[in-house]
């Protein structure tokens, strides 16, 4: 059988497909026909010096694949094959195995890796059942041999072994495996080890680093230990790889046991200086020493993050936490060449991309010369360009940030663990760079450094910005990324707090801010982003309307400026996306205003006209023809103005200037109704969903008025335009209405529009807890409504039991529980109100008949439900009573 499986591998790596296919199909009617003997001859092959290293490499791989699918739920499958085997057939198997890490691997590499593959898979199959016992220890031998070939594969060996079955070795077996790996690690006078088998060597450690305890870096110390041999073999190595997986073992241990690395800081900084200044195919050991500072920062602050846990419960406290961190003087030296290495890389990609845009003009000019047939298509390029955004300036953004984040991510952990420390040593590089051609990438890194250090020292930060928006001189990119790390100055520090430093000067930034709203597309987007975190910093303050604040000033001209700038284009308003930044920084100016303040209510009144205006303009485009990008256009127009239009009605109708605010909205109620009502027609759900919120607002800004509107607002009202938010806005509405006499009407259209959408599943849950909503806003006029909702709650449960979808099932359930709950808090005639008691009586044991499955929503719904049954029963009982009072007394 051996010869013939050495020609059939023969032929089967043949490059004639004819011949191929032939000897493939015959060395599967050998593992069907005799899979002992077939893998002994395949491990046969693999023991001999003189097989081929194309046959050598295919009867690994069959071996493997017979006894491994690759598949975990097949793993099984293959040990049971590998257990059948007639043991006599297993022993020289393996023998045959462990004879092949003996060949010269120097002309057999790849083999040799999937060989150790094989040898592992075994090893993880015998080893725990207590078989093949004697592995590790032949392993270890190996490992005392002078030949490098032996010690590689050996090394490939363990390295499989202990990424798969660690946990089932003994004791004095790991610390033999350590002791001859952490030999081969390190660099011995007279004797070094070839390239290859330190390589080996570390990724064997890398796996057993990942098991083994902390008492095992313990025991070891001084030059001997892991730590050390690992640096040690760093150091003295010119191979990119051998460095790469040294800090890759270095990362494992930062991330288990970080403070062990304290005495080896010195030659990990050094190593780390190195690796940063390595060239740009070598780029995967700068990313692998980037995440070992990652690390050991995450561990320190995650420490820290502790330590403070723990003083807070310390109710004696006292204590003096949150002191420098043991690595700060590290940091200090490894924060410098990160930032050198960083604009090097920035410097690189600049270069590589003005070439590309060279050779690119090339072909352009190339095509110019072609003819002119060309011209009409290149125009229209350049006016798409102008007008709109250049996608390939978006991919090229992308990339770049790629790389940026590598290093900004680690530069934003080592400022959250060194804290004030790190602004000294990031300050000076920008100034050291900051008047040459790489300004712009010079101060990237000050976005970076503004979670961790005081306000103190970060305000200085603040006035380089403004100085480096307001020149002229600077390029819109300096502009655009100045502006950049201002707003995530007032996000992370927070614009309120900084903005009382007295090197910062608000009133500047504000006037600055407004004019450059008008600048260039690349630098405004950053201008709205900066104002709205300067408005977010005033959430708090805006909780206490009867207090100023200093954006007040500011309020009208930043609305101004914004709406300016979101203007609509007249002849084609839905050609360009608008741009969301605007309305963001909007609405929020809206939120933080204080409405008390008679300017700040006069400027919010504008701004709801002038929104009118433009969403009347978008909703007449609703008969248009358009393009589909247009109609997507349309569709966000219709949301983001129906959610300033909200924001704002809240806003007024919480105003004590009821001449200026409350009258302005209901003289213009009818026509922001209408409005909104179209916007209900609308294609985009969310579009639907928002105009739906801003009827509520403005149903609460200007409370009973809103009866009068309802007519028109019932016109909308259909099951074709359900939700559940329009729902639950719906509901608040009787609540607002209450039992106004004037709307009686409305009701029977309301329910009878969710009468005839309850037959939609996704609504169910919606419009039967409606009715409890509904229940308790307009009391007793709801008991004409009790029968028939009584009938629907009881076909919903019906429904839900015949459908079995479970999930659906806890949500309709919940909501019956909140329907009947609404209904009894609502009704106070007697009769009407037992009758909704006796239902939920009947329905709660229907319930827990029927219903396998317990959810905590469902039980906290029946349960609230049953706690207020004996208090609305004793109500109506004695409502009861002294209806038959009176009853008797009139018959006397």
């Amino acid at each position: 059988m051996d010869q013939s499986i050495d020609i059939l591998l023969a032929n089967a790596c043949q490059g004639d497909d004819n011949l191929r296919s032939i000897a493939e199909g015959k060395l599967k009617q050998l593992h069907d026909l005799d899979l002992s003997n077939f893998l002994l001859g395949l491990s046969s092959q693999l023991s001999r010096e003189e097989t081929p290293e194309e046959s050598s490499i295919l009867a690994g791989i069959i071996l493997k694949n017979s006894l491994d699918s690759g598949e975990p739920a097949l793993d099984d499958l293959g040990s049971r094959k590998w257990l059948s085997l007639d043991p006599s057939i297993q022993s020289q198997i393996k023998e045959n195995l462990l004879l092949t890490l003996e060949s010269n691997c120097d002309s057999r590499r790849r083999s040799s890796k999937i060989i150790a593959k094989v040898i592992a898979w075994v090893a993880c199959i015998e080893i725990p059942r207590n078989q093949w016992e004697e592995l590790i220890g032949k392993l270890v031998g190996n490992m005392s041999m002078p030949s490098s070939s032996l010690k590689q594969a050996t090394l490939e060996v363990l390295e499989y072994v202990f990424e798969e079955i660690p946990y089932v070795l003994k004791e004095d077996q790991v610390d033999a495996v350590l002791a001859s790996v952490i030999n081969e690690v390190k660099m011995e006078e007279g004797g070094e080890p070839s390239s290859q088998v330190r390589l080996a060597a570390l990724k064997a450690l890398l796996n057993i680093l990942k098991f083994i305890e902390l008492a095992k870096l313990e025991e070891e110390s001084g030059s001997s230990s892991i730590v050390a041999a690992v640096c040690d073999g760093a150091s003295r190595s010119k191979e990119t790889k051998i460095k790469e997986a040294a800090f890759e073992c270095l990362v494992v241990v930062a991330s288990r046991y970080h403070t062990k690395l304290l005495p080896h800081m010195e030659i990990i900084v050094s190593l780390t200086v190195e690796a940063l200044k390595v060239k740009e195919d070598e780029e995967s050991l700068r990313v692998q020493c980037i995440e070992l500072w990652n690390t050991i920062c995450r561990k320190e602050i995650n420490c820290r993050e502790e330590e403070e846990e723990e003083e807070e419960e310390d109710e004696e406290g006292g204590g003096g936490g949150g002191g420098d961190s043991i690595f700060i003087g590290h940091l200090c030296s490894f924060v410098q060449p990160l930032l050198e290495a960083y604009l090097e890389k920035e410097k690189n990609l600049e270069k590589e991309k003005k070439e590309q845009e060279v050779i690119s003009m090339s072909v352009e000019e190339e095509g110019e010369e072609e003819g002119d047939d060309n011209l009409e298509d290149m125009d229209i390029s350049v006016s798409a360009e102008q007008e709109g955004v250049n996608l390939d300036d978006i991919w090229e953004q992308v990339e770049d940030e790629s790389v940026q984040d590598i290093f900004m991510t680690c530069l934003g952990l080592a400022t959250r663990t060194m804290k004030d420390k790190v602004v000294p040593l990031v300050m000076k590089f920008v100034h050291e760079n900051i008047n040459g051609p790489s300004r712009m990438m010079a101060i990237y890194p000050l976005g970076f450094i503004l979670e961790g250090p005081s306000v103190n020292q970060l305000a200085p930060v603040v006035p380089l910005l403004v100085r480096m928006m307001e020149d002229p001189q600077e390029g819109e990119g300096v502009r655009g990324r100045a502006a950049w790390i201002l707003g995530r100055v007032f996000e992370l520090v927070g614009a309120n707090r900084i903005i009382k430093n007295e090197v910062v000067d608000f009133p500047r930034i504000m006037t600055l801010l407004i004019k450059m709203s008008k600048d260039v597309p690349q630098v405004s987007i950053e201008v709205y982003g900066a104002i709205y975190f300067i408005a977010r910093g005033y959430r708090e303050d805006a909780k206490s309307t009867s207090k100023s604040s200093e954006l007040t000033p500011f309020v009208k001209p930043l609305i101004d400026a914004l709406l300016s700038a979101s203007e609509l284009v007249k002849e084609t308003p839905f050609r360009i996306p608008p741009c969301a930044s605007t309305y963001k920084a909007l609405s929020e100016i809206v939120r933080v205003s204080n409405i008390e303040e008679l300017e700040i209510s006069d400027a919010l009144i504008g701004l709801m006209s002038q929104i009118f205006r433009r969403l009347s303009t978008v909703v007449k485009g609703h008969g248009e023809a358009m393009s589909s990008d247009e109609r997507k256009n349309c569709g966000l127009l219709e949301v983001l103005h129906c959610g300033l239009l909200e924001l704002s009605m809240k806003q007024l109708g919480r105003s004590n200037f009821e001449v200026e605010a409350a009258f302005t909205l209901r003289d213009s109620a009818s026509c922001l109704l209408l409005l909104l009502c179209r916007v209900l027609t609308s294609d985009n759900p969310t579009a639907r969903a928002r105009a739906a919120l801003a009827i509520g607002a403005l149903a609460h800004a200007i409370g009973c008025h809103f009866g009068q509107h309802m007519p028109i607002l019932l016109q909308y009202f259909n099951v074709k335009r359900l939700s559940p938010v329009y729902i639950g806005v719906m509901c608040s509405i009787c609540h607002i209405l209450g039992k106004e006499e004037e709307v009686v009407p409305s009701w029977d259209h309301i329910m009878e529009v969710l009468y005839k959408g309850i037959q939609e599943l996704s609504l169910q849950p919606s419009i039967l807890s409606s009715f409890g909503e509904i229940a308790v806003a307009i009391g007793d006029k709801f008991e004409k409504y009790v029968p028939p909702v009584l009938e629907k709650l009881r076909e919903a449960e019906a429904a839900h039991l015949k459908l079995g979808d479970e999930d659906h099932g806890s949500k309709v359930r919940e909501s019956i529980f909140k329907a009947y709950h609404g209904m009894m808090e609502g009704i106070n005639d007697p009769k009407c109100g037992m009758k909704v008691g006796m239902a939920l009586y009947e329905f709660i044991e229907d319930d827990q008949s029927n219903t396998k499955r317990r959810d905590t929503s469902v039980a906290m719904a029946g349960v609230d439900a049953l706690s207020l049954l004996p208090m609305r029963v004793g109500a109506w009982s004695e409502r009861l009573i002294v209806l038959m009072k009176e009853g008797f007394i009139s018959r006397q």
